[in-house]
């Protein structure tokens, strides 16, 4: 049994929602778990929100940095962007980008069972209601309305999510943050790098996506890169043209080749 965990980050300012699956061939609960006990945060009790003020919180900054590890070690990631209005049109859109792993992705389960946040859909009626309408004869168990402090692999979609949703505000030319490239970083410690570049250093293997062209086809490592719109990504129709673009020159293809 494979697992899919979605949850969205939400920024009406910007006209969009960018919405992350994380899929893992096993239940990320064990994984989570430990992160969160390792953070100082009791699982079921507590849980890490990326929207938390990390200033506050050094259990919070501790979390975030042991469920990044959980998304390099376990998942597999698929981006679904759509407009802010109306709130609730990023359900179906989930569901279509979901449509589109299924059936372009390899897996070890035959099957699958979908966890869905809370506020995705209007109900569990109606998001199962509109599983069966999109996603019929999928192979899949779907749960609607779901309590991220219960179902932990939640917490890692919300990450991905927001991580995500940074590179595109990114794109857009709205976030021009630096950050210390740090240790073991492959750089000098100290230099400063963009907010953005250490986010997507973090998540680039890890998109659904093809896998890259015949070694005898590159004129350079440049050429080291896979394809992500047709599998991992999914923009709805409905997104402004400046989403549209600021996405697929995000997200439509990944390097994967050498950066320092």
């Amino acid at each position: 049994m494979g697992f899919f965990y979605f949850d969205e980050s939400v920024h009406p300012k910007c006209k969009f929602i960018l919405g992350a699956f994380a899929y893992s061939e096993d239940s990320l609960e064990g994984p989570v778990s430990d992160a969160l006990r390792h953070s100082g945060l009791t699982p079921g009790v507590d849980e890490f929100k990326s929207g938390a003020y990390m200033d506050d919180s050094l259990e919070q900054v501790s979390a975030r940095s042991f469920l990044k590890s959980v998304v390099c070690k376990h998942c597999r990631i698929g981006v679904v962007v759509a407009p802010d209005s109306p709130r609730l049109l990023i359900g179906p859109e989930a569901l279509h980008g979901l449509n589109k792993i299924l059936a372009t992705a390899s897996f070890r389960s035959s099957s699958h069972e979908v966890f869905f946040d809370r506020g995705i859909f209007a109900s569990a009626g109606a998001g199962q209601r509109e599983a069966e309408a999109i996603c019929d004869g999928r192979p899949c168990i779907f749960h609607f309305e779901q309590d991220s402090r219960k179902i932990l692999g939640l917490q890692v979609a919300d990450l991905i999510a927001h991580t995500c949703a940074t590179m595109l505000l990114a794109q857009l030319g709205l976030v021009k943050k630096t950050v210390k490239a740090g240790p073991n970083s492959g750089y000098d410690p100290d230099a400063d790098m963009p907010l953005e570049f250490e986010l997507w250093a973090g998540l680039r293997y890890n998109f659904f996506a093809t896998g890259p062209p015949p070694y005898d086809t590159w004129e350079s490592q440049l050429d080291f890169k896979v394809d992500v719109q047709s599998k991992g990504l999914h923009i709805s129709s409905s997104c402004d043209g400046s989403i549209k673009d600021a996405a697929l020159s995000r997200f439509a293809t990944m390097y994967l080749g050498c950066i320092h």
